[in-house]
């Protein structure tokens, strides 16, 4: 069942009247679950490991983006001119994904143009593009991620009915709407609660992972506001001219500023760089490219708890985030410490859609069938 509001809404009534929401997150708050199966493997002393499940936050395709989307896609439906969005990725984007899905199930759907640049080509990609499809998306094709950005940027200049929404709902060094990011502060709000009805012990850490840094932005900037003692440790899944601290911290205090503006009694707080550590070392050879540890921290986590409680790693974002935690988790001085892992990644099973395209590649636009030979797919 969707919620009636967002509790940052309880808690700033007049934030109710002057930021935009859609209803969308279902099953909140999101399960936060106890990983003793995990403890026991690190042999942790008296610390405890959690994941909070927002793999199921929507009852079609879940993860991070879908709480970002309630403000960006309420932002949109909001601007009645505007009848479509344009967005862009690597060519297994889960923030595209995200995207079409949801502009396919409104009310009143909305088209998506989506532009797309080059990645390894695994099993998920392949889903990913056959689902583009079904789901009704116009698919652009670029090399880079740089020419994928021009393309689309150009294409939303010279279509006005469209809104542009930046990857990972994201600004850039706050270039762009931070209402993604204010889903995330609103996450924090929501763990706050679960910790109050002692679902879990106040963490102190977090990891999660970082490409664009929005969703760490809003772990860092929500904890904060709240007073937690907990830390953020955002894992860089991206290259680093996005994924650093810099950009972290400016992205955070432009959503906070954000909200102060629109009401006055909400607290004035800043993000320096010291309040979040930003992890470097886990991308491996790029952006999509599958790491030695990262799939070791996928098939382990998906042995001890992940094929008992319904929910798998992907290596991406969540394996290298799940790596860099594994390594954490190693050193003496860590294991008594209470370890929460943000799940970023969907879990609902798809196969239901991806039945209904018959696999069948070739009705995508002829440029994207070369991502289907067997030569270009990676194990």
């Amino acid at each position: 069942m969707a919620r009636k509001e967002p509790i940052l809404f309880k808690m700033y009534p007049l934030l109710k009247e002057k930021v935009p929401w859609i209803s969308l997150l279902i099953n909140t708050p999101t399960p936060v679950e106890r990983l003793t199966k995990l403890e026991k493997y690190f042999n942790l002393e008296s610390g405890q490991i959690y994941i909070k499940r927002d793999d199921k936050n929507h009852h079609i395709y879940g993860g991070n983006k879908i709480r970002k989307f309630e403000f960006l896609f309420g932002n949109i439906i909001k601007k009645k001119k505007k009848k479509a969005i344009v967005t862009y990725g690597g060519l297994g984007t889960h923030n595209g994904l995200a995207s079409v899905i949801l502009c396919k199930n409104f009310d009143s759907p909305l088209k998506c143009d989506l532009f797309l640049y080059n990645q390894p080509i695994k099993r998920q990609v392949q889903q990913s593009l056959l689902l583009f499809n079904y789901f009704g998306t116009k698919l652009h094709l670029s090399k880079t991620d740089i020419r994928a950005f021009i393309k689309a940027l150009f294409f939303w200049i010279f279509h006005r009915k469209y809104d542009f929404i930046l990857p990972g709902g994201t600004p850039f060094y706050g270039r762009g709407t931070p209402l993604g990011t204010v889903g995330f502060i609103e996450a924090i709000f929501e763990l706050k609660e679960q910790i109050d009805n002692a679902l879990l012990p106040e963490p102190d850490v977090i990891f999660v992972a970082a490409g664009t840094t929005g969703t760490a932005a809003g772990l860092v900037a929500g904890c904060k506001l709240l007073g937690l003692k907990t830390r953020v440790n955002a894992v860089a899944v991206y290259k680093h001219f996005l994924a650093n601290s810099l950009n972290l911290t400016i992205n955070a205090n432009k959503a906070l500023k954000y909200l102060h503006k629109r009401v006055i009694k909400f607290p004035k707080i800043k993000i320096f760089s010291d309040d979040f550590e930003l992890i470097q070392g886990y991308l491996g050879s790029g952006y999509g490219f599958p790491t030695i540890e990262g799939q070791k921290a996928i098939d382990t986590v998906f042995d001890l708890e992940g094929k008992e409680k319904g929910f798998l790693l992907e290596p991406t974002y969540t394996g290298k985030a799940m790596a860099a935690m594994f390594n954490f988790l190693e050193k003496e001085e860590n294991k008594s410490k209470n370890m929460l892992f943000w799940n970023t990644y969907n879990s609902n099973d798809l196969d239901t859609f991806l039945k209904e395209t018959n696999y069948d590649h070739e009705k995508l636009p002829k440029k994207f069938h070369k991502f289907f030979k067997n030569e270009n797919v990676q194990s």
